[in-house]
């Protein structure tokens, strides 16, 4: 998460969004950035969502990664406000553990970006998977 968020701030504040991405801890302990292109300029969200995990799934059994981290932009109901916010989404997982780790935002239109209160919800794992 540390070498990728700022990554992530500087495309939001830039572009006001960012597609999806992923990084992995290899087994080598080197962090490397993936991501997901098939031609498509403009491709929806869940499409580079879904193919980045195809391939981080295949690395993974394989045994080239320990760890990765899937990041995208969503419109989540925020449980600490009780409304619809911006956030970044980050689904993190490892041969022991998967959850989602969601960072609310607000950005103004001077490029302004500020987090709200984090918060995290266990899913079941999708790339560490026998």
């Amino acid at each position: 998460l540390d070498t990728t968020f700022p990554f992530i701030e500087d495309l939001l504040k830039k572009h006001g969004e960012f597609f999806p991405l992923a990084s992995a801890i290899e087994a080598t302990e080197s962090i490397i950035q993936v991501g997901a292109y098939d031609g498509d300029e403009r491709p929806l969200s869940e499409k580079v969502i879904a193919d980045l995990k195809v391939g981080l799934k295949e690395s993974a059994k394989k045994g080239n990664y320990k760890a990765i981290a899937i990041f995208y932009d969503v419109r989540v109901f925020d449980p600490n406000t009780n409304k619809k916010t911006d956030a970044v989404t980050v689904i993190v997982e490892n041969r022991s553990i998967a959850y989602k780790l969601f960072f609310p935002y607000t950005l103004t239109k001077d490029s302004v970006l500020t987090f709200g209160e984090s918060w995290r919800s266990d899913i079941d794992k999708e790339i560490f998977i026998n």
